[in-house]
């Protein structure tokens, strides 16, 4: 009868532990606290550091290069504000109706990026048509890039095939991505270290090429101080009334050519460093020739732009006056 009971005792234990543990299986570990989203920086936001590199990596593979897909090229600064102002760049990043939703079969921008590139948009002034020049902003394209290209964009230097150690000069982009430019820090900034470098194996433009005057260098030292940034503006009316060499001739020589063409650098064989070598090549027609881009003289400047419309007009007044000096 002990036995029995004894028995009976264990075998109701023995079920009591099952139906406990059944009604109370053990809990999982929780695992780790998913990581905390990094909070999106928004301060002092600015084109080159913060909204840029964006379009680089998500963008610039369709719109940009040679064949920007629909016309759209946003490595170009102008484009960029054209759509930002027009609400097309947000409207395509937001993927809101009636937009094409960008980046086209990618995955939609991060919160985080969206939200960079909104504030921005909003707290950028935009040039607006007819905004005059300020004689005390330096523009990228109009004042500093024709000396960039003419002394430094050259073959074998820093053109768009060599781009020697890494370092292209031919457009702004290339320049903040490659030049290693600090805004609003000029002696942080290398490509202003190596134009006012003392030991000449260390300068650039490297010899025999002459270094910079200057004027050239102050101007560059204002543009990073001013922030690098790639500004516009609306060039006033085209002064014709007194064209003279020196004035504007010899600043139009300075900037687009003279990089090239001086008595250290003799590009083609030609310098026109001084009044009387520039004379020479504008009395035979060499210089209006070059300058019109016309059939049988090599296009100049070389590896840039073509000079605007009010420089050849007044290269062309000053040549039919008999070259005034």
């Amino acid at each position: 009868m002990r036995n029995k009971l004894l028995s009976a005792s264990i075998f109701t234990l023995i079920a009591f532990i099952f139906v406990w543990s059944c009604k109370h299986e053990p809990e999982e570990m929780a695992g780790p606290d998913p990581p905390t989203p990094q909070p999106c920086d928004t301060l002092n936001l600015t084109y080159i550091a913060d909204v840029y590199p964006i379009f680089d990596q998500y963008c610039v593979f369709c719109h940009g290069g040679a064949t920007p897909e629909g016309g759209i090229d946003l490595t170009n600064y102008e484009v960029v504000a054209l759509l930002t102002q027009s609400g097309q760049l947000l409207g395509a990043i937001n993927h809101d109706p009636g937009y094409s939703p960008m980046p086209k079969d990618a995955d939609k921008l991060s919160f985080c990026q969206i939200r960079t590139i909104a504030i921005w948009a909003n707290d950028t002034i935009f040039p607006q048509p007819g905004n005059p020049c300020d004689p005390d902003t330096v523009y990228f394209e109009k004042d500093l890039l024709p000396l960039l290209q003419s002394s430094c964009a050259q073959p074998g230097c820093h053109d768009a095939i060599t781009m020697q150690d890494g370092v292209r000069l031919t457009d702004y982009n290339s320049v903040i991505q490659t030049a290693d430019v600090d805004p609003f820090d000029p002696e942080g900034s290398k490509i202003y270290k190596v134009v006012t470098e003392d030991e000449p194996q260390d300068r650039m433009p490297p010899p025999p090429a002459n270094p910079w005057p200057q004027e050239n260098i102050d101007m560059l030292y204002k543009w990073i101080s001013q922030g690098a940034q790639n500004l516009f503006c609306d060039e006033e009316e085209c002064d014709t009334s007194d064209v003279s060499y020196t004035i504007p001739v010899s600043g139009i020589i300075q900037k687009h050519c003279l990089g090239c063409h001086n008595d250290n650098s003799l590009l083609g064989g030609l310098s026109l460093e001084g009044y009387d070598k520039v004379v020479t090549i504008a009395s035979d027609g060499r210089l209006l020739g070059t300058v019109k881009h016309e059939v049988g003289y090599p296009a100049m400047p070389k590896n840039s732009s073509k000079l605007s419309d009010c420089k050849i007009l007044q290269l062309e007044i000053w040549t039919q006056n008999g070259t005034p000096q």
